[in-house]
């Protein structure tokens, strides 16, 4: 499932279940998705797996305008927001990985100096 689609239904069940909270709206969902079989949520630029939390970054990341284009039943322009974040997402992992992170994992200076 695409992660448009899953943040959809997400936004969905969320709805629904006015009143629970995000982890039970989180597992209504699992349980959908076991049920069709449709488990694996997939980036909609790369159609690379992701997990439920990446996905839900790009809800928390853009849950107002999301949101209210749900309420607004507008799907086509929720799926467009969803595709614009995940393609400016995957320009800033392509930016950090060609300028190269290999520095960021060694300790700092203060551990060298001992």
């Amino acid at each position: 499932m695409k992660a448009s689609e899953y943040l959809w239904k997400y936004i969905d069940i969320q709805h629904r279940m006015e009143g629970e909270s995000p982890e039970e709206a989180q597992g209504e969902l699992r349980k959908e998705m076991t049920r069709t079989g449709d488990i694996q949520i997939v980036s909609d630029t790369t159609g690379e797996a992701m997990s439920e939390r990446e996905a839900r970054s790009v809800l928390g990341r853009n849950e107002e305008d999301l949101r209210t284009l749900y309420l607004e039943g507008n799907r086509a322009k929720f799926d467009a927001l969803v595709l614009e974040q995940l393609g400016s997402d995957d320009a800033y992992h392509a930016a950090k990985a060609e300028d190269g992170d290999a520095g960021e994992d060694e300790p700092s200076g203060e551990a060298e100096a001992e």
